[in-house]
Formats: C-alpha cells, sequence, structure tokens
C-alpha cells in the first residue's frame, strides 16, 4: 500500500460524505433525521463494526502488538492532553475559548471517522487495535473531559460577569463525573472485541455473518452523516478565522508529521504505527460540540473547528500518509 491508496481511499468516502451533503441539502434528510440516525451508528453500527473486526480468521495480530498499541494509546492521550494548553495559549484565543481548544486538541474523532478511515486503509485487522484508542478516549471523555468543560463554564462566568446559564451548567459539569456514562454500547464492544480475541473465542456462522452485515454498514453511512452535517452547520463566517487555521496546522499536520518521524524510530510494525499517526491526524470530534452546548460554553466555537477540520481532513490525511510506513 502507498500513498496514492490512501487517496483513493480518502476520495471515496469523501464522495459518501458529498452524497450526505446533497441530501441534506435537497432535503431528503433533516436535522433531526440526522440526530436519529447518528444515534443508530454510534450505539449499534459501529459497535458491530468494533466485534466483527476480530471475528473469523482475517484478524491475526500478536499479543507483542497489543502491548505496543497500549503503550501509544497511552503516549497519544499523554502527549495531546500536555500540549493542549501550550498550543491554546499560543494561539492566544479568548479567555472563555481556552479549555474549548484543549478539547478540541485531545478528543479527535476516532471512531465516527476513525474507523472507516483507518479500516478502509489497513484493513479488517486494524479494528482491533482502534477498539484501545476508543476505550481510552471514551475513559477520559467522561472525566476529564467533563472536568474541562466545567472549568471553561466558569471562565465564562467571570467574562460574562454570571449572564445567561453557564455558570449553573459549569457546576453542573464540575459537580462529578458520571461514571454510568461509561456503560454504553461503545465501550461495551470494545471490550467484547478484545476479550474475543484474547480468548479465541469462535463463533457461529450465523453470528459472524450478521455483525459482518451490520457492522460494514457503518462506513457509508458514518461518512453521509459527516456530510449532512457540514452541510447543516457550515457557515461562510467559519471560514474566515485565522486562529482555526492555525489550529489545524498543528493539530492535522505538525503533530501526526512529527509524530511519524518520531515513531519510526521504534522496530514497531508498520500498522501499529500508521494507526497512531492517523488516529492523530483525525478531525476533531463532534462529541465536543455536545458537550459544550450541554455545559453552556460557545458551541458554535466547536462547531466550527469539528466542520473544518473534518473537510481538511481530506487533504491533510493524504498528506500525513506520505510519512507512514507501510
Amino acid at each position: 500500500m502507498n500513498m496514492f491508496v490512501v487517496i483513493q481511499q480518502m476520495l471515496v468516502l469523501l464522495v459518501m460524505m458529498l452524497i450526505g451533503y446533497i441530501v441534506f441539502r435537497i432535503k431528503w434528510l433533516d436535522g433531526n433525521a440526522c440526530s436519529r440516525m447518528s444515534k443508530i451508528v454510534v450505539n449499534v453500527l459501529n459497535p458491530c463494526l468494533m466485534v466483527n473486526g476480530v471475528l473469523g480468521k482475517e484478524a491475526k495480530l500478536e499479543g507483542s502488538m497489543l502491548f505496543q498499541t497500549l503503550v501509544l494509546v497511552v503516549i497519544y492521550f499523554a502527549v495531546l492532553i500536555l500540549i493542549s494548553g501550550p498550543v491554546a495559549s499560543a494561539l492566544r484565543v479568548r479567555k472563555e475559548h481556552f479549555n474549548l481548544y484543549r478539547l478540541m486538541m485531545i478528543f479527535s474523532n476516532v471512531g465516527f471517522m476513525g474507523i472507516p478511515v483507518i479500516s478502509s486503509i489497513y484493513g479488517k485487522e486494524a479494528i482491533l487495535l482502534i477498539a484501545f484508542y476508543n476505550l481510552g478516549y471514551n475513559l477520559l471523555l467522561y472525566t476529564y473531559g467533563i472536568y474541562l468543560v466545567g472549568k471553561g463554564c466558569l471562565a465564562t462566568e467571570e467574562t460574562e460577569a454570571g449572564k445567561g446559564l453557564s455558570g449553573e451548567s459549569g457546576k453542573a459539569a464540575g459537580k462529578g463525573m458520571d461514571w454510568k456514562k461509561l456503560l454504553n454500547p461503545g465501550v461495551a464492544s470494545c471490550v467484547a472485541a478484545i476479550v474475543i480475541f484474547a480468548s479465541g473465542a469462535t463463533m457461529p456462522e450465523s453470528v459472524c455473518t450478521f455483525f459482518d452485515y451490520v457492522g460494514n454498514a457503518a462506513v457509508p453511512l458514518s461518512m453521509i452523516l459527516i456530510g449532512a452535517s457540514v452541510a447543516q452547520g457550515g457557515r461562510k463566517e467559519f471560514f474566515l478565522d485565522k486562529k482555526m487555521y492555525a489550529f489545524m496546522a498543528v493539530k492535522m499536520l505538525a503533530i501526526p508529521i512529527a509524530a511519524a518521524l518520531l515513531v519510526r524510530l521504534l522496530p514497531w510494525p508498520a500498522m501499529v504505527e500508521g494507526v497512531f499517526i492517523l488516529m492523530l491526524a483525525m478531525p476533531v470530534g463532534s462529541i465536543v460540540v455536545m458537550l459544550a452546548t450541554e455545559s453552556g460554553n460557545d458551541a458554535i466555537e466547536c462547531t466550527k473547528g469539528s466542520i473544518l477540520t473534518t473537510l481538511v481532513s481530506v487533504l491533510t490525511i493524504p498528506l500525513v500518509s506520505v510519512f507512514l510506513q507501510f
């Protein structure tokens, strides 16, 4: 596999996104339908795709690769958390946006977009590796992520003299972690995939067929919904924010390319390193928008980041792939 294969795969996904954009613009889909379909993708299709990745004989990974992936998952989140503050400071973002930029730096779209992109490039075997990233993502999102939006609300309250609902929402967000949110189909499917692989359990053919059919629907439908979200939320003024372009240059090019140059020094399999690098190149996750909305922060800033990084990723991911070892 080479860069041209990655470009071809991204073009396929781009066409799927374009279909979503068009069907929303011609009103075959509306915001309510997209919201309901997103729940199906997140809670049914993506979990099935995750489990499908370890069923059958195609998913053959050595135990050392899983250990290497665990190490890189820890490095992935540790590095993003550590540099998110300095990057936001360097960009001189407004005080009430500081933690929102940190959220956008840390919580990329590792599931909704990461799964279809990486599985289309590396195949079914990469699904198990993605499961570890998704587990770490969920654990941090409902702990550290909620902590950050709570602090963001306090900053908004200070700058706006307590006006609006942000102060109350900030207190609600900062009271504590809702551990019940970790009990969701996404986390369950990640754990199930790891257990199935570790135990070597075999499933009846009918079960494998079910997960194959349902899981494969996740890729086109998720990309169609991403295209619809661009049509739904895009605004002309979004494209005039210089700070956001600087943020995208750091997040989607500088960091993954630097990571690619460093990890190639490790004598580890190309797929393990490639998944790590591509995860760093993923756009801002839409869950950040939801967290900002629920906590009373400026959701428009996060919406802008999610939409622009998703659009730009069609170009940046192939550019980053130049530095991958296939």
